[in-house]
């Protein structure tokens, strides 16, 4: 209530003064020197109003663009909110980000995870995608504005007007932040001119009402589908915090503030009812469907190769066995198929792409006979990605991170599918020879570091992270102390990588046997739930982690799965 109460009076009046970062709009200084407003005064309109003090600068404008003075060729950083509840939404914001790209003027940066979320304001009308997206752009404010618009008129928005407001749409963009001008020198005192000032991060503070512009966004900390994306970019970016330039806050800082908020309005309601319905995380799919992290997500591993490890090509010989077991999957509660053509347990040799496209093909497009449910295709190879894609895959899951095929990440990305990135040094072959973490370059830091090299390495080939899941390759270059360490440490894993979502394999894996005695791959199901369980607890602060368990006992391990999450869950009373 009290951020509203602030955000109001910045509405309401144009000469408030926030004690906030200081930050350049304008061109008229009262307090700072002659050069200075010389310099500026050039591109000044007569009827601008800024208002300044020794901390920030809040402009006013009752016509033009008061953002024109920006220089068009000085490149500026600035976040955007993204949305839509209606039709394929996330189509519809792959459609409209790649629409804002066209002309050159923008580049997207890095985005935020997705979620789905329960609407405010006007509640019945469908869950909304929302999500927020870091962009580099040469356009002031208000041409960028302009740009949004039009990309939100072209997608089928009505902007007429004459729409119900809050109400549904194909798509929602608005500028969150902006970067903007320091105005005084590091001893406190006005610069002399405006190239001794310093452009800094998220800095402009604005106010347009009569070009519906205000930045920072008016309602942005009400908001928790605004706050949690932004703190994933947070999290996700250059390690610095995303200061809110007018409450001094992070975006971290803000969203507790909201969650604490939130739960006190829960707690004091008398009907006991869920005021605030949670926001899930999700990874969209083709088709427009979705995978909900609202629960920890079962793979089913399905091997059609004759060299499994761990069934001995039970499933390679008959695609209707094959079938069958995909079905008993999907019904033991597996959230994602994943189907291998190539063997890749330590010292496998290679398999042509003739060979397993051969293998793999088939129960992919009998699996879609009979269920939608979704799938990923195991390989390592971009040509048998693409083709099981096509053939009715959804994901892709490389055990070489993208690095074995020099093609498969800009594959995946013209696909608009997601990825999964796991980490492995070597290949099948050799990788059990290059288990030596250094001291200071121990298993922990090693595969955070080397997975999110991978992880920055498909964004920049044009996977975003809201289609990224990384996997820190357990049995994968490791020795039995590399694996127990990695599942031990899987939080500190989570948290250095950004709360990425993961995918952790242990299932029936050569270390659980070490560690047990048991020599017999199909009989380690035991230590898998053991491993399992491990490697999805969750500490407090981080939030929303997104787990995927991929396994050959789907029963037992999904049964043991909510059972446990079921008990994490339940109040002490």
């Amino acid at each position: 209530t009290v951020l509203i109460a602030i955000m109001t009076i910045l509405a309401s009046s144009a000469a408030f003064a926030f004690p906030a970062r200081r930050a350049f709009v304008g061109c008229r200084y009262p307090s700072i020197s002659t050069a200075t407003r010389a310099r500026c005064a050039v591109n000044c309109k007569p009827r601008h109003r800024f208002y300044h003090s020794s901390t920030s600068l809040l402009v006013h404008n009752d016509s033009n663009n008061a953002a024109n003075n920006i220089d068009n060729e000085e490149k500026r950083k600035a976040y955007l909110a993204v949305g839509s509840n209606m039709g394929d939404t996330y189509q519809n914001i792959a459609n409209a980000l790649s629409s804002l790209q066209s002309n050159g003027s923008i580049k997207l940066l890095q985005t935020s995870f997705l979620r789905t979320t329960a609407p405010m304001y006007v509640t019945d009308q469908p869950n909304f995608l929302n999500g927020a997206v870091q962009v580099e752009t040469s356009l002031p404010p208000f041409e960028l504005l302009s740009a949004i618009k039009q990309v939100e008129n072209d997608l089928g928005r009505d902007l007429s007007g004459n729409s119900q407001r809050y109400g549904p749409r194909p798509v929602d963009l608005d500028i969150l932040l902006y970067d903007g001008y320091d105005v005084t020198t590091s001893e406190g005192t006005a610069a002399e001119t405006i190239g001794e000032n310093d452009l800094q991060p998220n800095a402009l503070v604005m106010h347009q009402p009569s070009e519906k512009l205000i930045i920072p966004h008016p309602r942005m900390q009400e908001r928790e589908f605004v706050l949690a994306p932004m703190m994933d970019l947070e999290m996700g970016g250059d390690g610095n915090e995303i200061n809110h330039p007018v409450l001094n806050k992070s975006m971290k800082e803000l969203l507790m503030m909201l969650i604490k908020n939130n739960a006190q309005d829960c707690n004091s309601d008398d009907d006991g009812e869920e005021e605030y319905p949670p926001a899930h995380r999700v990874l969209p799919l083709p088709r427009g469907r979705m995978l909900v992290f609202n629960e920890t997500i079962i793979q089913g591993i399905l091997n059609v190769t004759p060299d499994s490890f761990s069934d001995g090509g039970k499933f390679s010989k008959s695609v209707e066995d094959a079938l069958a077991q995909a079905l008993q999957m999907e019904k033991g509660g597996a959230g994602i198929i994943d189907i291998g053509g190539e063997s890749t347990r330590p010292g496998a040799e290679a398999v042509g792409i003739e060979e397993e496209l051969r293998r793999v093909l088939p129960i992919i497009e009998r699996i879609r006979e009979e269920s939608d449910v979704p799938i990923s295709i195991d390989t390592r190879n971009a040509r048998v990605a693409q083709a099981a894609i096509e053939a009715g895959a959804d994901i892709v899951n490389d055990v070489s991170g993208g690095t074995h095929d020099p093609e498969m990440l800009a594959s995946v990305a013209s696909m608009g599918v997601p990825m999964i990135l796991m980490h492995m040094r070597g290949n099948p072959k050799t990788m059990q020879a290059l288990t030596n973490y250094t001291k200071n370059d121990g298993v922990l830091s090693g595969v955070v570091m080397e997975l999110m090299a991978r992880s920055k390495a498909a964004e920049a080939a044009g996977i975003p992270r809201w289609l990224q899941v990384l996997d820190p390759g357990i049995g994968f270059a490791k020795d039995v102390d590399g694996n127990l360490s990695l599942i031990k440490g899987a939080g500190v894993i989570r948290d250095n990588c950004g709360n990425m979502p993961f995918l952790f394999g242990p299932s029936r894996k050569g270390f659980i046997g070490k560690v047990t005695g048991e020599t017999d791959p199909a009989e380690r199901d035991f230590g898998t739930i053991a491993a399992c369980l491990v490697s999805i607890e969750n500490k407090e602060e981080i939030r929303d982690a997104c787990n995927i368990l991929r396994v050959h006992n789907v029963k037992a391990v999904k049964q043991a799965v909510l059972t446990y999450e079921a008990i994490q869950k339940a109040k002490m009373e």
